[in-house]
């Protein structure tokens, strides 16, 4: 009888390749994201009109603020940097950080080359993260930089006036930034599930503006108080900590964190399923 023979000794080229990790593949979806967000050049012309709008609300506010100070020197001690500052970022800045996510989340579907970047990047839900993190690292140094310009050029116009607490203004500069961030998160939830890039940046103004200027306008204070529960009007009571300047919430404090950070949430979660469950 003849014995069986062994069988052949398995070679490296017959080794199955493995898998690689997902804090590999995160990372090659960083990069990737990173370099079509910063290839596009409307995403400086949105960075760019978005500090230049900001520069130009400062300065006019500023100006007014000096003629009335001029007249008044007493009104110059309840003069606040946050509260104009504040208001800069709400009617201008935001509506860039929005635009920014719009693109990056829908630009791709319009050319289908989200084919490519799912073939490159099989991994959906690292797709939407890697997508989501760096529109938020960008609108964080978007919001933070944008604040940190208008405080600078109201700095620069009533300084004579009013003098600046640099450590509230950081607090400012910081918390715009940071709320810029989570809102940037959330477009890209939303953009990802709406897969259209004018649908998006409607719906977000809807959701910032126009909803809640709706509600405050009905002359109900129920709805009036339910303005306070949209992204746009909860955002702006973190980033000037209360001193809005208009009519936003009942309630301050965490409530309003947690506010936004459960629309992005419920964003994310919407465009992570849109994206599971339909084809490319």
């Amino acid at each position: 009888m003849i014995a069986a023979s062994p069988p052949p000794a398995r070679t490296a080229a017959h080794a199955p390749v493995p898998a690689p990790s997902t804090p590999r593949v995160l990372a090659r979806a960083l990069a990737m994201e990173w370099t079509k967000l910063a290839s596009l050049r409307s995403t400086w012309w949105c960075l760019g009109l978005g500090a230049a709008g900001m520069a130009a609300f400062a300065l006019l506010m500023g100006v007014s603020t000096a003629d009335r100070f001029a007249e008044d020197p007493v009104a110059a001690g309840e003069f606040s940097y946050a509260r104009l500052t504040s208001q800069g970022v709400f009617y201008l800045v935001q509506f860039a950080v929005l635009t920014l996510a719009a693109l990056a989340a829908t630009g791709e579907y319009a050319t289908r080359a989200i084919t490519t970047t799912l073939q490159a990047v099989p991994r959906r839900g690292v797709v939407l993260a890697a997508r989501s993190a760096v529109a938020a690292g960008l609108a964080f140094a978007a919001g933070a930089g944008m604040t940190a310009l208008g405080i600078g050029v109201l700095w620069g116009v009533v300084g004579s006036y009013a003098p600046l607490d640099a450590g509230y203004a950081l607090g400012t500069v910081l918390g715009a930034g940071a709320c810029m961030a989570v809102l940037a998160v959330l477009f890209v939830g939303l953009g990802t599930a709406m897969r259209g890039t004018a649908g998006t940046i409607g719906a977000g103004f809807l959701l910032l503006l126009g909803i809640p200027l709706v509600l405050q306008l009905s002359g109900l204070q129920e709805l009036n108080d339910a303005a306070a529960y949209l992204p746009g009007a909860a955002a702006i009571e973190v980033y000037a900590a209360g001193d809005v300047g208009f009519y936003t919430a009942p309630h301050d404090g965490p409530i309003n964190i947690v506010t936004v950070l459960g629309w992005a949430a419920a964003a994310q979660i919407a465009g992570y399923t849109e994206l599971r469950v339909r084809d490319a």
